[in-house]
């Protein structure tokens, strides 16, 4: 008997991630982690003590927000929605990504109407 050959995936976009509470394969897991994330929590948590600017745009935060809304899950059994919606208020790292999420928007913002356009020759 032959084993199948394994594929090695070196480049990929992902468009959509879904979780379920039952993967359909077993042993798979439902939540992906992201490998920055305990920068992305030692920035959050730096933003909302006041002491640090955002270092990530804010869909990462909330990438992050829902990593942890996934681990919370996990812990009470229920999907990450749910978890989010339960635990955003009194879960401290959970609010804390969302403060630097929203530092994020109002930098982004910021940068936006500060930003100086200069004058086209070819569309003046």
């Amino acid at each position: 008997m032959t084993l199948p050959k394994k594929m090695i995936v070196r480049d990929m976009t992902v468009n959509e991630i879904s979780t379920v509470d039952v993967p359909a394969v077993k042993g798979a897991t439902a939540v992906i982690l992201k490998s920055a994330s305990v920068a992305i929590r030692k920035n959050a948590a730096e933003i909302a003590a006041g002491e640090a600017a955002p270092l990530y745009k804010a869909a990462e935060y909330a990438d992050a927000m829902m990593v942890r809304a996934g681990e919370i899950a996990l812990e009470k059994g229920c999907t990450p929605g749910k978890a989010l919606l339960d635990h955003s208020g009194t879960d401290p790292v959970l609010i804390e990504l969302a403060c630097a999420e929203r530092s994020a928007e109002v930098a982004f913002r910021k940068a936006r109407t500060d930003a100086v356009y200069e004058a086209s020759d070819q569309w003046s």
